[in-house]
């Protein structure tokens, strides 16, 4: 476990405090100054605290992997991920790094020639070798396409814990950090909620710290705020409601309902013809799903 306490003033203010255990996901909106922490964590722009605070970029034992890889593309990819390392057997360590994390059969190709989960897996083996304490991950999944995203993350967490490294990736992709041992949420320049996914899910603490986790029906009641996610609202005895839009989301159906206020509905395996706009139907709001937020 690492212990994280830092201040920025620039480009945008932060004081932040929390932990990384195992993979930890720093979950928060564009502009919420993810990017600048790792950045401030890897020694790329002025901040103040703990770890490493006093030490320049060169020393600080962290691996740092930025948005979209960041390959050298006149490099190869042995030469990209040798570039971390000093002495005479640098290309034989970093060809044995490439065949620990399977890829050695990409060692000899050019940088800029593979594809995006490739380029992933191989900027993964050059912050590695490095020997970090550390491993700060910016938007992991922004280089990949739909198709192979989630594989390819699974196995970028898997050779991550196999090393037993902390990480910390930074995300606004939910899936991430559903996958996270540990969570932490980044809002309004601060930290407003950490621990487990599983925690945060069951007990957001606040709205914002609800939307960052997908919840998307918000409603006052006895003068605090209520919420509970799409996927969970069920049709069937309740509420009655009005269907106001119809979209289909690969096989499931998002609607667009009005009870007393606007709600939106996810209804998995659901058929098309079952819903048009203007019908009422029912909705039930389970007791479990629904969650009271703090004022």
């Amino acid at each position: 476990m690492v212990d994280v306490h830092y201040r920025l003033r620039k480009p945008i203010a932060l004081d932040v405090q929390f932990e990384v255990r195992g993979f930890t996901a720093l979950l928060g909106t564009s502009g919420a100054g993810k990017t600048s922490l790792l950045k401030a964590l890897a020694g790329l722009l002025p901040a103040e605290g703990a770890p490493w605070g006093a030490l320049p970029a060169h020393e600080r034992p962290v691996g740092y992997m930025p948005q979209g890889s960041a390959l050298f593309p006149h490099l190869s990819v042995l030469e990209n991920v040798a570039f971390a390392l000093r002495g005479k057997q640098r290309l034989a360590e970093a060809r044995k790094l490439l065949d620990d994390l399977g890829i050695g059969h990409l060692a000899a190709r050019n940088g800029a020639k593979i594809s995006g989960g490739e380029a992933q897996r191989v900027a993964l083996a050059r912050a590695l070798a490095r020997r970090p304490e550390v491993l700060l991950l910016d938007e992991p999944s922004a280089a990949l396409d739909a198709a192979t995203r989630d594989a390819v993350l699974a196995q970028l967490i898997d050779s991550i814990d196999a090393r037993g490294v902390p990480a910390l990736a930074a995300t606004h992709d939910p899936a991430i950090a559903m996958l996270a041992d540990w969570l932490v949420l980044l809002a309004q320049g601060r930290i407003i909620q950490q621990g487990t996914p599983r925690e945060l899910l069951n007990a957001p603490a606040s709205v914002a710290a609800a939307k960052l986790l997908g919840y998307q029906n918000f409603w006052p009641a006895d003068g605090r705020t209520c919420c509970i996610r799409a996927e969970d609202i069920e049709i069937g005895a309740g509420l009655e409601a009005i269907v106001r839009g119809v979209r289909e989301q690969g096989t499931d159906l998002r609607l667009r309902c009005f009870v007393a206020a606007p709600v939106t509905v996810l209804v998995r395996n659901g058929e098309r013809s079952a819903f048009v706009v203007g019908q009422k139907i029912q909705l039930r709001f389970p007791k479990d799903k629904v969650r009271v937020l703090a004022s």
